[in-house]
Protein backbone atom coordinates (compact mmCIF):
# COMPACT_ATOMS: atom_id res chain seq x y z
CA UNK A 1 0.00 0.00 0.00
CA UNK A 2 1.17 3.34 -0.87
CA UNK A 3 1.91 5.83 2.08
CA UNK A 4 -0.83 8.61 3.00
CA UNK A 5 1.72 11.39 2.06
CA UNK A 6 2.63 9.90 -0.88
CA UNK A 7 -1.39 9.66 -1.66
CA UNK A 8 -1.61 13.16 -0.30
CA UNK A 9 1.27 14.43 -2.86
CA UNK A 10 -0.29 12.71 -5.59
CA UNK A 11 -4.14 14.30 -5.48
CA UNK A 12 -2.21 18.05 -4.92
CA UNK A 13 -0.27 17.14 -8.25
CA UNK A 14 -3.11 16.06 -10.09
CA UNK A 15 -5.41 18.75 -8.66
CA UNK A 16 -2.80 21.25 -10.46
CA UNK A 17 -2.68 19.64 -13.15
CA UNK A 18 -6.89 19.43 -13.82
CA UNK A 19 -7.05 23.46 -12.35
CA UNK A 20 -3.68 25.21 -13.86
CA UNK A 21 -4.86 24.96 -17.85
CA UNK A 22 -8.02 26.43 -16.68
CA UNK A 23 -6.97 29.85 -15.57
CA UNK A 24 -4.23 29.93 -18.61
CA UNK A 25 -3.05 33.34 -19.57
CA UNK A 26 -5.50 34.77 -17.30
CA UNK A 27 -3.40 37.33 -16.44
CA UNK A 28 -2.60 38.09 -19.95
CA UNK A 29 -6.03 39.38 -20.69
CA UNK A 30 -7.77 41.44 -18.32
CA UNK A 31 -10.92 40.60 -19.29
CA UNK A 32 -10.25 36.96 -17.85
CA UNK A 33 -8.45 38.08 -15.15
CA UNK A 34 -10.09 36.41 -11.52
CA UNK A 35 -12.26 34.04 -14.14
CA UNK A 36 -12.23 30.62 -15.72
CA UNK A 37 -10.41 31.28 -18.77
CA UNK A 38 -12.12 28.83 -20.53
CA UNK A 39 -15.84 29.98 -20.13
CA UNK A 40 -14.42 33.66 -20.90
CA UNK A 41 -13.05 32.29 -24.25
CA UNK A 42 -16.38 30.31 -25.23
CA UNK A 43 -18.41 33.59 -24.86
CA UNK A 44 -16.14 35.37 -26.79
CA UNK A 45 -15.77 33.34 -29.56
CA UNK A 46 -19.28 32.90 -29.56
CA UNK A 47 -20.07 36.47 -29.74
CA UNK A 48 -17.62 37.28 -32.58
CA UNK A 49 -19.15 34.26 -34.46
CA UNK A 50 -22.11 36.05 -33.71
CA UNK A 51 -20.84 39.18 -34.69
CA UNK A 52 -19.71 37.56 -37.86
CA UNK A 53 -23.04 35.96 -38.78
CA UNK A 54 -24.70 39.11 -38.58
CA UNK A 55 -22.58 40.94 -40.79
CA UNK A 56 -22.99 38.43 -43.41
CA UNK A 57 -26.83 38.47 -43.09
CA UNK A 58 -26.45 42.46 -43.78
CA UNK A 59 -24.09 41.70 -46.90
CA UNK A 60 -26.68 39.31 -47.99
CA UNK A 61 -29.26 41.79 -47.69
CA UNK A 62 -27.76 43.23 -50.38
CA UNK A 63 -27.80 40.63 -52.87
CA UNK A 64 -30.33 41.88 -56.30
CA UNK A 65 -32.42 40.00 -58.07
CA UNK A 66 -29.65 40.22 -61.03
CA UNK A 67 -27.83 38.32 -58.52
CA UNK A 68 -30.07 35.55 -57.50
CA UNK A 69 -27.54 32.89 -58.46
CA UNK A 70 -25.27 33.79 -56.19
CA UNK A 71 -27.48 34.14 -53.69
CA UNK A 72 -28.77 30.83 -54.02
CA UNK A 73 -24.54 29.59 -53.77
CA UNK A 74 -24.53 32.10 -50.52
CA UNK A 75 -27.68 30.40 -49.14
CA UNK A 76 -26.61 26.74 -49.65
CA UNK A 77 -23.15 27.34 -48.15
CA UNK A 78 -24.94 28.54 -45.27
CA UNK A 79 -26.96 25.74 -45.02
CA UNK A 80 -24.50 22.88 -45.72
CA UNK A 81 -22.50 25.03 -42.70
CA UNK A 82 -25.67 24.59 -40.67
CA UNK A 83 -25.94 21.18 -41.36
CA UNK A 84 -22.21 20.41 -40.20
CA UNK A 85 -22.94 22.70 -36.92
CA UNK A 86 -26.31 20.37 -36.34
CA UNK A 87 -24.07 17.07 -36.11
CA UNK A 88 -21.41 18.49 -33.69
CA UNK A 89 -24.11 20.21 -31.36
CA UNK A 90 -26.17 16.44 -31.46
CA UNK A 91 -23.35 15.05 -30.59
CA UNK A 92 -22.65 17.22 -27.88
CA UNK A 93 -26.28 16.87 -26.17
CA UNK A 94 -26.21 13.55 -26.65
CA UNK A 95 -24.42 13.17 -23.44
CA UNK A 96 -26.84 15.42 -21.64
CA UNK A 97 -29.99 13.96 -21.96
CA UNK A 98 -32.35 12.27 -24.68
CA UNK A 99 -34.71 14.83 -24.24
CA UNK A 100 -32.07 17.25 -25.52
CA UNK A 101 -31.31 15.56 -28.26
CA UNK A 102 -35.25 15.31 -29.31
CA UNK A 103 -35.61 18.69 -28.50
CA UNK A 104 -33.03 19.55 -30.92
CA UNK A 105 -33.56 16.81 -33.54
CA UNK A 106 -37.27 18.72 -33.83
CA UNK A 107 -36.05 22.33 -33.80
CA UNK A 108 -33.40 21.32 -36.64
CA UNK A 109 -36.02 19.23 -38.80
CA UNK A 110 -38.29 22.44 -38.35
CA UNK A 111 -35.98 24.79 -39.29
CA UNK A 112 -34.80 22.87 -42.08
CA UNK A 113 -38.18 22.74 -43.35
CA UNK A 114 -38.70 26.27 -43.32
CA UNK A 115 -35.38 26.84 -44.83
CA UNK A 116 -35.62 24.24 -47.71
CA UNK A 117 -39.15 25.69 -48.77
CA UNK A 118 -37.59 29.69 -48.57
CA UNK A 119 -34.68 28.35 -51.02
CA UNK A 120 -37.16 27.14 -53.50
CA UNK A 121 -39.05 29.39 -53.59
CA UNK A 122 -36.20 32.14 -54.02
CA UNK A 123 -35.02 30.11 -57.02
CA UNK A 124 -38.53 30.49 -58.33
CA UNK A 125 -38.56 34.51 -56.92
CA UNK A 126 -38.95 37.21 -60.08
CA UNK A 127 -37.73 40.36 -59.58
CA UNK A 128 -41.07 42.10 -58.27
CA UNK A 129 -41.08 39.29 -55.44
CA UNK A 130 -37.03 39.33 -54.72
CA UNK A 131 -37.25 41.40 -51.76
CA UNK A 132 -39.48 39.53 -50.02
CA UNK A 133 -38.84 36.30 -50.81
CA UNK A 134 -34.46 37.07 -49.99
CA UNK A 135 -36.09 38.44 -46.41
CA UNK A 136 -38.06 35.29 -46.31
CA UNK A 137 -35.04 33.21 -46.75
CA UNK A 138 -32.63 35.29 -44.55
CA UNK A 139 -35.34 35.00 -41.31
CA UNK A 140 -35.31 31.11 -42.49
CA UNK A 141 -31.53 31.04 -42.22
CA UNK A 142 -31.80 32.51 -39.08
CA UNK A 143 -34.21 30.63 -37.74
CA UNK A 144 -32.22 27.30 -38.57
CA UNK A 145 -29.19 28.95 -36.77
CA UNK A 146 -31.30 29.79 -34.11
CA UNK A 147 -32.64 26.20 -33.40
CA UNK A 148 -28.84 24.92 -33.24
CA UNK A 149 -27.73 27.81 -30.60
CA UNK A 150 -27.17 26.85 -27.04
CA UNK A 151 -30.18 28.93 -25.16
CA UNK A 152 -32.32 26.01 -27.34
CA UNK A 153 -29.88 23.17 -27.03
CA UNK A 154 -28.80 23.00 -23.00
CA UNK A 155 -29.93 23.54 -19.95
Amino acid sequence: MLSKTVLMAGTILMSFAVAAPVYANADKNTEQTGTMATDDAMKADAEKMGDKAAAEYDQAKEFTYEQKNEFLAWVEEKSNQLGEKYDEVSAKVSDDSEDAVDELAEAWDGAKVNLSEAYEDTKDASAETWENVKANTLEALDNAEQALSDDHTTE
